[in-house]
C-alpha cells in the first residue's frame, strides 16, 4: 500500500503539463476513490472502522477538490487516511474476533466445568448407591447373623432340655430299678430267712469266702437276692479285721471288659456290706479280671469256679 502512495506522488510529480497533470490528478483521486469503495463493499471489514472510513472519504474528497499546489499533499493523505482505515478495520476485526474466541473459550470452560460437575455428580451418586448397597448388605448380614445366633440358641435350649428330661429319666428310671432291687433283695431276704453266709477256706491267718459266678446275673454286676441274702449273713461273722473283696473272670472276652466287669461286681459286693453294716472304711473292693483263675478255663466247670468274687478276711 505504500509502494502504491509513493507510485501516486511520482506520478503525479512527474506531470509537466498542465492538463496531463489535472487528468493524472482525477485518475489518482479515482484510483484513491476505488480502494476505498473496495475496503467499505468488504463483507468482513466493511463495517468496521467508521470514523477512520469517515476520514478518509473527507480527504479523498478534499484531495479530488484541492488546489494544484495542495493536490500531491491531499492525495498523500487521503492514501495515508484509507490505510489507517483499513488498518483500523483489520484492527477491530481481529478484536472482534478474539472477543469470540475468548467468548467461546469462556463456554467452553463452562462446558467443561458443567460437565465435570455431571461428573463429579454422577460419581458421587455411584458412591452414594455403592454405600447404599454395603449397607443393606451388611445390614442383611447381621439379620442372618442374628436370625442364625437365635436359632442356635433356640435349637441349644432345645438340646440342653431334651438332655435335662433324658437324664431325668434317667435318673427315674435308675431310682426305680434301686427300688426295684431293694424291694426284691427284701422279699428274698424275708424269703430266705436261714441263708448261709458264701463257703469259707482258710488260708494261714485269713479267711476266705466265696461267691460263686451264679451270684450274678449273666455278664451283669446286680446280686441275686438269694446272693444279697447271703452277704447280708456274711456281714456278722467278719468281726473288726480288714476286708478285701477281690472279683474275678474267666478267660472268655475282651480283657478290659473283663477287669472291669470284676470291678464292678466287687464293688457290688461292698455295697451289700456297707448296706448290712460293716465299716465302710474296713472294705477295699478290687478287680482281677481274668488273672487269677483257680481252674482250668478250657471246660465250662473250670470256668464256672473262675467266675468268682473273695472276700479275704484278715
Amino acid at each position: 500500500m505504500i509502494l502504491r502512495l509513493l507510485a501516486v506522488l511520482a506520478l503525479s510529480l512527474s506531470l509537466a503539463l498542465p492538463a496531463a497533470a489535472q487528468n493524472d490528478h482525477e485518475r489518482a483521486v479515482a484510483a484513491l476513490s476505488s480502494e476505498l469503495q473496495a475496503l467499505e463493499a468488504d463483507p468482513s471489514l466493511g463495517p468496521l472502522a467508521r470514523l477512520e472510513r469517515l476520514q478518509a472519504r473527507q480527504a479523498v474528497a478534499e484531495a479530488g477538490a484541492a488546489r494544484r499546489s495542495d493536490r500531491e499533499h491531499k492525495l498523500a493523505l487521503a492514501g495515508v487516511r484509507i490505510e489507517a482505515a483499513r488498518l483500523a478495520a483489520e484492527a477491530e476485526l481481529l478484536a472482534a474476533q478474539a472477543e469470540q474466541l475468548d467468548r467461546e473459550r469462556d463456554q467452553i470452560m463452562i462446558e467443561s466445568s458443567r460437565l465435570e460437575a455431571e461428573r463429579a455428580r454422577r460419581e458421587s451418586e455411584r458412591l452414594r448407591l455403592q454405600a447404599m448397597a454395603r449397607e443393606e448388605a451388611l445390614q442383611r448380614e447381621l439379620e442372618q447373623s442374628e436370625a442364625d445366633r437365635t436359632a442356635a440358641v433356640q435349637q441349644a435350649q432345645a438340646e440342653t432340655e431334651q438332655a435335662r428330661k433324658l437324664a431325668a429319666a434317667r435318673a427315674r428310671e435308675a431310682e426305680l430299678a434301686r427300688r426295684e432291687a431293694e424291694l426284691a433283695a427284701a422279699i428274698a431276704a424275708d424269703e430266705i430267712t436261714d441263708a448261709a453266709p458264701p463257703p469259707m477256706r482258710r488260708d494261714g491267718n485269713r479267711r476266705i469266702y466265696t461267691l460263686s459266678g451264679n451270684a450274678f446275673a449273666s455278664g451283669s454286676a446286680s446280686l441275686t437276692g438269694e446272693a444279697q441274702a447271703s452277704l447280708r449273713a456274711l456281714a456278722g461273722q467278719l468281726g473288726s479285721g480288714q476286708v478285701s473283696i477281690e472279683g474275678h473272670t474267666d478267660s472268655q472276652g475282651a480283657d478290659a471288659a473283663n477287669q472291669a466287669l470284676s470291678q464292678r461286681r466287687a464293688e457290688a459286693v461292698r455295697r451289700v456290706l456297707e448296706e448290712a453294716g460293716v465299716a465302710p472304711g474296713r472294705l477295699k473292693a478290687v478287680g482281677r479280671g481274668k488273672s487269677q483263675p483257680v481252674a482250668d478255663n478250657g471246660t465250662a466247670d473250670g470256668r464256672a469256679r473262675n467266675r468268682r468274687v473273695e472276700i479275704i478276711v484278715n
